[in-house]
């Protein structure tokens, strides 16, 4: 349909997951934007540039969803980050 067109005229959206990778709240936060039918890039760990300033959130894992580097306020839900990728 149409969104697919506009996502792809746009670019796939970037994803960074923050959090310790043996965190299950992580992993989880990584599985959801890598099964994601929006076309993303995903994006976790040290000496990433997308990585660089995304912390925990509160201590959380949290993951931003972002177009050219330009990131949306952090989300730490799986059902957050997944209204976030379709949300254009």
């Amino acid at each position: 349909g149409l969104a697919v067109v506009e996502a792809l005229l746009a670019g796939p959206l970037e994803v960074a997951v923050a959090g310790p990778a043996d965190d299950p709240r992580t992993r989880e936060l990584h599985r959801t934007a890598l099964l994601s039918t929006v076309p993303a890039v995903v994006a976790t760990g040290d000496g990433v540039p997308l990585m660089e300033g995304r912390t925990p959130v509160d201590g959380r894992p949290a993951a931003y969803v972002c177009r050219e580097f330009t990131c949306r306020m952090p989300v730490t839900e799986t059902t957050a980050l997944e209204n976030e990728l379709t949300t254009r």
